[in-house]
């Protein structure tokens, strides 16, 4: 299987691609948009889970306990397996993400957020 490659400090283009190239690979560009919602609803929860764990907000018993490092480690797998999915989404809508973070950030820094 060819591997495939997202260079050092690639644009959200660049991201874009290589996330069409991996679900190419392993057969997932027929997975419709409400089904990769599905999926990253779990992937979400995954990262709660990890987020909880990260924070100590509850012991799991019989368990070893993690490392600081490896609690991070964990949030960071489902950071990306959420980022993942929300790109794959913005492909199949044809959305330029990077061209939307930009607008939607530009919009944002202009809005009041006080009460």
């Amino acid at each position: 299987m060819k591997k495939i490659e997202l260079e050092t400090g690639a644009p959200m283009a660049a991201y874009q691609r290589y996330i069409h190239a991996l679900e190419a690979m392993h057969g997932w560009l027929s997975v419709d948009l409400i089904h990769n919602c599905f999926l990253m609803g779990e992937e979400v929860g995954e990262l709660f889970k990890a987020i909880r764990k990260y924070e100590r907000y509850y012991d799991q018993s019989g368990s070893d306990p993690d490392s600081a490092a490896e609690r991070k480690a964990a949030v960071a797998e489902e950071l990306v397996d959420v980022f993942n999915y929300v790109v794959a989404l913005a492909n199949r809508l044809e959305i330029d993400l990077e061209a939307a973070f930009r607008d939607k950030n530009a919009r944002n820094q202009a809005r009041s957020w006080d009460g």
